[in-house]
């Protein structure tokens, strides 16, 4: 079971990486405005989201299975308290280096999803304004843009 758990954190692992990748090409994207590329990243970012949601149920499964607690109680567990339920010593330290790499991982997926975030909405305060130079607040198309 320990092992099987290894696997799934590792899978979990390997999907947050595509996650700081993604969110890279979406800076760099929303830098230089390329919409057809945006689109891309947030299409694939929902079919990698889907694939995470799968993959922590699986592993809160195997978790509750092997520690004998309920499904809550396995979703809450953090992986320092899982640590001490390992008896092999070398996966113990695998595990324990695979929490500092997560914790590395979640920092950067947060600072580039806030900075994507700023990014996106300089871009809409941007097309807000060039629409109304353009318009000067005039109706176009019967409608007020």
């Amino acid at each position: 079971m320990e092992q099987q758990f290894y696997e799934y954190l590792k899978f979990e692992q390997q999907l947050l990486e595509e996650f700081v990748r993604l969110a890279g090409r979406q800076q760099n994207a929303l830098t230089n405005y390329n919409i057809t590329e945006l689109e891309e990243i947030t299409s694939y970012q929902d079919e990698l989201l889907k694939n995470v949601k799968l993959a922590e149920e699986k592993r809160i499964s195997l978790l509750a299975v092997w520690l004998g607690i309920s499904k809550k109680e396995a979703s809450n567990i953090q992986l320092s308290a899982i640590l001490k339920q390992i008896v092999s010593e070398d996966l113990r330290d695998s595990l324990y280096t695979m929490q500092k790499k997560l914790t590395e991982l979640i920092d950067k997926l947060h600072t580039l999803n806030a900075t994507n975030r700023l990014l996106t909405n300089r871009a809409r305060f941007s097309i807000k304004e060039m629409i109304s130079a353009v318009t000067a607040g005039n109706p176009v198309c019967n409608t007020t843009v």
